[in-house]
């Protein structure tokens, strides 16, 4: 409608009404329409004023979002520069020793070599009722 509205001044060649609606419905106009009709009707002189105010205003909205860009990549650098654990210091955990023997094991059920398993049974091999 505010699009329509600044047509139909531009065809009665009411100038002064078209740059004064450019203010009223700053919000509602596309720069480039305004720009592409105030071009083609010859009265740049009074779209200037508009230009210029979207031109700052994009801007001003460029500039802050270099700035959020510019916090955001200080804080990712920050973040990947920090370690993992905050609180306490780290622990080096290393395998100690060189000459350090390993670990007991279990004594295996079934005695290797044959010998007997438990006391009094035997040896350690089965014979299924044959005599060896």
């Amino acid at each position: 409608i505010a699009e329509d509205l600044i047509a139909w001044f531009l065809e009665n060649q009411y100038h002064e009404c078209f740059a004064a609606s450019l203010f009223q419905c700053y919000d509602l106009l596309r720069p480039d329409v305004i720009l592409e009709l105030a071009w083609r009707h010859n009265i740049m002189d009074f779209a200037m004023p508009y230009m210029i105010q979207v031109v700052r205003e994009y801007i001003s909205k460029v500039d802050k979002l270099e700035q959020a860009e510019n916090v955001r990549s200080e804080e990712e650098q920050k973040a990947e520069e920090r370690p993992i654990v905050f609180a306490e210091p780290q622990l080096m955990l290393t395998a100690g020793p060189s000459n350090m023997m390993p670990p007991p094991q279990a004594p295996s059920p079934q005695p290797p070599y044959g010998g007997p398993a438990y006391p009094g049974m035997g040896g350690g091999v089965p014979t299924y009722g044959y005599s060896m």
